[in-house]
């Protein structure tokens, strides 16, 4: 296209970053494709991303601020805007105090440091962002488990991949991309689902455990009992890195294959199978969604998950479920200031 001009960028739709290449005529974008240098995405894009000019340019779309009056929106200054909420601010602070006040967001990572950095410096404790409701319990398990958090490694080319409670093609979740796993999955991967639903993935797989909701903390437990009965555990591993084995054995023998299949709605021979295919083809890898974690036992399902990963070998292994150290840039924490807040301030 005459006058186009192409500008290498990245898309924010979801969480992913995938490469994008937009094209631009006369100050607006006419296009957006996959690029295909991106380490992420190589060249693909969702149906998100592809329509993200709609979006963009959609004529409903709100571009200033607005204001209810007499039960009609109408258009305002940011100044007048800006002072608006200020004031609104003081006078419930003024009035209640600071703690009052509940700073949210909904999902998305582009702005989670500036709202806590907002919130220190308003005085209030209280921030609710979408990772209370789905990421954090991962987080905090993981590095109270294993110092780190453990992702697939889809470059190393796993041999076998469990998808438990996800639907990364469609999703394309925290850390990954769907087309990441499904290169590694066209290679051969023997593919292991772990899902309520018979969907896409499910079709596809060499074992689809259809669990009941809520019950992921048991299936692992069936899964660990199999692997340790049988000593399909890395025993080198196991002697070098895990304190308190010997108890962990003792808590799960309490959850024979029997107990687990009347927990789950699984068959227990299936449970068999599925730990066996896991524990005995290297690399492996476990790629988690967040239905496991939005239930009562999110933080138990998190360790027990990353124990899976530990007592096969497969924790930060090539092909396993790796430690991908983060570059060394400023931190959510550092630009959001938490250490800088008064004795008085971190009480709250």
């Amino acid at each position: 296209m005459e006058g186009v001009k192409k500008v290498r960028s990245a898309c924010r739709s979801c969480h992913g970053g995938c490469g994008v290449i937009i094209h631009v005529k006369d100050g607006k974008v006419v296009k957006v494709e996959g690029d295909p240098d991106s380490p992420i995405s190589h060249g693909s894009l969702c149906s998100k991303g592809l329509a993200i000019t709609q979006l963009a340019y959609h004529p409903e779309r709100i571009l200033h601020p607005m204001k209810k009056v007499d039960g009609k929106w109408e258009r305002i200054t940011w100044e007048e805007a800006l002072s608006l909420i200020s004031e609104k601010f003081k006078e419930v602070i003024r009035n209640y105090g600071p703690e009052s006040i509940v700073i949210g967001q909904g999902t998305g990572r582009d702005y989670e440091s500036h709202l806590y950095r907002f919130a220190n410096l308003l005085g209030t404790p209280n921030v609710l962002t979408a990772g209370h409701m789905c990421y954090v319990s991962r987080i905090g398990a993981t590095l109270i488990t294993c110092g780190n958090l453990p992702v697939c490694d889809y470059e190393g080319e796993p041999k076998c991949i469990v998808i438990w409670a996800n639907n990364l093609l469609w999703s394309n979740p925290d850390e990954y991309k769907g087309e990441n796993f499904w290169r590694a999955y066209k290679k051969g991967s023997k593919l292991i689902v772990v899902d309520p639903r018979k969907g896409f993935l499910a079709d596809k797989a060499d074992i689809w455990l259809k669990l009941r909701p809520g019950t992921d903390g048991a299936l692992a437990f069936g899964f660990l009992n199999i692997i340790i009965k049988e000593k399909l555990f890395d025993e080198d591993f196991v002697e070098k890195y895990i304190h308190g084995w010997s108890e962990f054995v003792k808590r799960v023998e309490e959850y024979p294959l029997e107990r687990v299949e009347s927990i789950t709605g699984v068959e227990k021979g299936l449970i068999a199978e599925a730990a066996r295919l896991y524990a005995t083809t290297k690399p492996a890898c476990i790629q988690w969604g967040v239905p496991i974690e939005q239930n009562i036992n999110c933080t138990d399902n998190n360790r027990l998950l990353t124990a899976l990963m530990a007592v096969t070998g497969n924790l930060d292994v090539p092909g396993g479920n790796v430690f991908f150290v983060p570059p060394p840039v400023r931190t959510v924490s550092e630009f959001a200031l938490h250490k800088e807040l008064s004795p008085e301030q971190r009480k709250k």
